[in-house]
């Protein structure tokens, strides 16, 4: 054993955990947001914050903390296959969270904006965005501008786009923590695959 191994591999530990543990608590986030629907925004919003500010730039530290681990060992990874195979899905879970994730929780956030913006207008209905309030010549900018991204939306209804994209985000999460789980498996487990 390598006299790094005893502080490389505590930091490669705690790092995995500040990673990948919130993905553990998103889901009970959500299920809350969607019991009390006044507070979906702030929801996303914190979800948001934490991939982009905790969950995204600890995880993407563990390749140099394991670089470094496996090089301590005098570890090659190209003859040990579950190393090779938990770095594969590593790189296949980072990927989607970047590229599918995050901008899945994004649309969301500009749905949600929109449709915080737009408030009573949306609840008579998306065509209702243009029409005059009474006593008032005209809508208030933020909220014509919300209504009409909401109407430019491939979907007749905010709500249901938000449903669809709330589904895309449950399953990309449920994805990704299978994933964590089984690199994991492979780090801890070490097995002769």
């Amino acid at each position: 054993m390598s006299q790094l191994v005893p502080v490389l591999l505590p930091i490669h530990i705690l790092t995995a955990i500040v990673a990948f543990g919130p993905g553990f608590v998103m889901p009970l986030i959500a299920r809350m947001a969607a019991q009390e629907p006044q507070h979906g925004l702030f929801a996303l919003r914190l979800t948001d914050r934490m991939e982009r500010r905790v969950v995204i730039p600890a995880a993407l530290t563990m390749p140099i903390s394991g670089g470094l681990l496996a090089w301590s060992e005098g570890i090659d990874p190209s003859r040990t296959h579950w190393l090779l195979t938990a770095t594969v899905l590593y790189v296949v879970a980072i990927t989607y969270a970047i590229l599918v994730q995050m901008r899945t929780i994004d649309r969301m956030i500009e749905i949600g904006r929109g449709m915080a913006a737009a408030g009573p207008v949306l609840a008579a209905g998306p065509g209702a965005a243009l029409a005059r309030p009474a006593g008032r010549s005209e809508l208030p900018t933020e909220t014509a501008g919300a209504a009409t991204e909401l109407r430019r939306s491939r979907y007749a209804n905010p709500g249901a786009e938000m449903a669809a994209l709330g589904v895309r985000a449950r399953n990309g999460g449920i994805f990704l923590m299978a994933l964590v789980v089984v690199i994991v498996s492979l780090m801890a487990g070490k097995p002769a695959i």
